[in-house]
């Protein structure tokens, strides 16, 4: 992706010791790219600082969205992704003020689509001329690759996640998930 998308080519990973990134697979991968392998030692994140300091930044971000939406835990993909999706619109110090978003694509990023975390949306639907025109939800997220929202259904029909581009939001609202009465938490 990152070749086709800027044609930079990845030249060095650095990464920890996590089964994740200590497989054959992986290490074939990056053999077969050309790619330099770094691990940092062992019980030692410092080696690894920069990425260790966005987790640490992401994970403050999360908890903060997680408490003010009133969510439980199994949500915390979502808002990890809606976090991560605003950081890289974010100016950085180390970049000059400058957004991640504005470094990799060479333009400024809109932000007229972001919206307040956890508050109440509705996703505009067309089941019938006599059927309600909207489901009443809550924002959850930024989907990768749509031009949308994520939103959680509060409804006790269709499915749980919907990803629409026709919302109607209520930023001033939020919803305590857990009073809800649908408001189980999803499939871990």
């Amino acid at each position: 992706m990152i070749e086709n998308q800027n044609g930079r080519s990845v030249k060095v990973i650095r990464t920890d010791n996590g089964l994740e990134f200590c497989n054959r697979e992986f290490d074939q991968m990056c053999k077969d790219g050309g790619i330099i392998r770094h691990l940092t030692a062992p019980e030692n994140p410092k080696q690894n600082g920069v990425v260790e300091r966005i987790n640490r930044t992401l994970l403050e971000r999360v908890r903060c969205m997680l408490f003010h939406a009133q969510l439980p835990k199994s949500f915390w993909g979502e808002v990890v992704a809606a976090a991560a999706h605003v950081l890289n619109r974010t100016p950085s110090k180390a970049i000059n003020l400058q957004t991640p978003y504005e470094r990799w694509n060479g333009h400024k990023p809109s932000l007229a689509h972001l919206r307040v975390f956890g508050c109440l949306a509705y996703a505009h639907v067309k089941q019938g001329k006599l059927e309600p025109r909207a489901k009443k939800c809550m924002f959850i997220s930024y989907p990768s690759g749509v031009k949308g929202y994520k939103l959680w259904n509060l409804e006790s029909d269709g499915p749980r996640t919907i990803v629409s581009r026709d919302v109607t939001f209520d930023e001033e609202s939020t919803i305590k998930l857990g009073s809800h009465k649908t408001g189980e938490i999803p499939d871990s």
